[in-house]
C-alpha cells in the first residue's frame, strides 16, 4: 500500500513539473511571437532643446519643465533645458514651465505652458507603433515675474489697483 501511495505522489509530482513545464514553452513561445510594437497606442519619442529668461532677457535657472506624461527636468544655471519625452503622433507638444523654487532663481515666475512645434528627426515603423523620433531645437521661453503679471486668467481682464485712473471719456 505504501509502494502505491509513493507512485501516485511521484506520478502526481511528474505531472505538475510537465504542466509547468508546457506553461512556460507556451509563454515563452506567445512572448516571442509578439513584438513590443504591437502592444499599446502609437507614441513618438521626442526631444526640446531651449532656454528659459524673464521679460528683459536674463536666464532664469531652477525652472521645472514638464509634459503630462515624462517626468520634469530643470533649467541649469544659464537658463538652458533638454527635454526628451514620449507621447502620441504630433507635429507640436505642450510643454509646462513652472517656478518651484520661489525667490532663489531671481525672482517668482507665472507658470507658462508653450506649444512647442517638432521636426522629425527619424521615421518610425510603418507596421509597429513606434512613429519616429522628432526634435525642437533653439526654443525660446519667456515668463512673466508674478508682481508684473496683473492679467486675471479667469476673466482675462487686467484690474485696476487703486492707484489707477479711468480716463473721463471711458466713465
Amino acid at each position: 500500500m505504501i509502494t502505491d501511495m509513493g507512485t501516485i505522489i511521484i506520478t502526481v509530482t511528474a505531472m505538475r513539473t510537465n504542466f509547468k513545464l508546457l506553461l512556460c514553452i507556451l509563454a515563452i513561445a506567445v512572448s516571442s511571437s509578439c513584438s513590443k510594437e504591437q502592444v499599446g497606442d502609437p507614441y513618438i519619442l521626442f526631444e526640446v532643446h531651449g532656454k528659459v529668461a524673464d521679460a528683459d532677457g536674463n536666464p532664469i535657472p531652477g525652472i521645472q519643465v514638464l509634459s503630462g506624461i515624462t517626468d520634469a527636468q530643470v533649467t541649469n544655471s544659464n537658463g538652458n533645458f533638454t527635454f526628451f519625452g514620449r507621447s502620441v503622433p504630433s507635429a507640436t507638444v505642450i510643454l509646462t514651465f513652472e517656478d518651484k523654487d520661489g525667490d532663489k532663481n531671481g525672482g517668482e515666475f507665472v507658470t507658462k505652458s508653450q506649444e512647442v512645434s517638432l521636426i522629425m528627426k527619424t521615421s518610425g515603423s510603418a507596421t509597429g507603433n513606434f512613429k519616429g523620433t522628432y526634435y525642437a531645437d533653439q526654443v525660446t521661453v519667456v515668463m512673466l515675474a508674478k508682481k508684473l503679471d496683473k492679467t486675471d486668467t479667469d476673466s482675462g481682464l487686467i484690474p485696476l489697483s487703486s492707484t489707477d485712473t479711468i480716463p473721463e471719456e471711458e466713465q
